[in-house]
């Protein structure tokens, strides 16, 4: 087909500079003048934006009016929220540094005077264990004498029974003798 015979294909006259810049950006892209064209009629389509603008007055300004509304959105968060945060903050570190003060001029030295009187307190303890044990051990000791000095009489009583009256006397003082020294032997 033609050309121009075609009905999809429209003509636009303009200048040789602008049709060498429109050229060079299309190589730029990889595109053919033509997809390039298209693609640039599109995008001011879609964006909406005055080609003859060519600061961009209305990004500007689309730009400035968003950041406007991020920073007053900051600034309300910072008014409502972070500044109460950081003062209540500032209050508690304060509390707490009174409440630490507080433990260390009070509780810290009614700490040490209980721990005193519980070593005191341990010590007498020991002392009073100590005690109990040895009495413990006399009560044990005097048993144990008990029974030793009851065996030693019941056997003095037996032999002392066995002596009739023909027994010498001499041998009636070996028997006391005996058990004497046997009492003494126990302590």
């Amino acid at each position: 087909m033609n050309k121009q015979t075609d009905p999809n294909i429209k003509t636009i006259r303009f200048p040789v500079e602008a049709g060498n810049k429109l050229q060079k950006m299309a190589e730029k892209t990889g595109l053919t003048k033509i997809d390039f064209f298209i693609s640039m009629v599109d995008y001011f389509y879609k964006s909406k934006k005055d080609p003859r603008d060519l600061n961009d007055e209305l990004l500007k300004k689309e730009l400035v009016k968003r950041s406007d509304n991020i920073i007053g959105f900051i600034r309300t968060q910072e008014s409502e929220l972070l500044i109460p945060l950081k003062k209540d903050g500032e209050r508690h570190l304060k509390l707490q540094a009174t409440t630490i003060d507080i433990l260390n001029k009070q509780l810290l030295p009614f700490a040490q005077k209980q721990e005193a009187i519980n070593k005191e307190e341990v010590k007498v303890l020991n002392e009073i264990w100590q005690h109990l044990m040895a009495g413990k051990k006399a009560t044990v000791d005097r048993e144990r004498l008990k029974k030793r000095f009851s065996e030693i009489l019941e056997k003095y009583i037996k032999e002392r029974d066995q002596m009739n009256m023909m027994t010498k006397q001499a041998e009636k003082d070996s028997l006391a003798y005996q058990a004497r020294m046997e009492l003494q032997m126990m302590t």
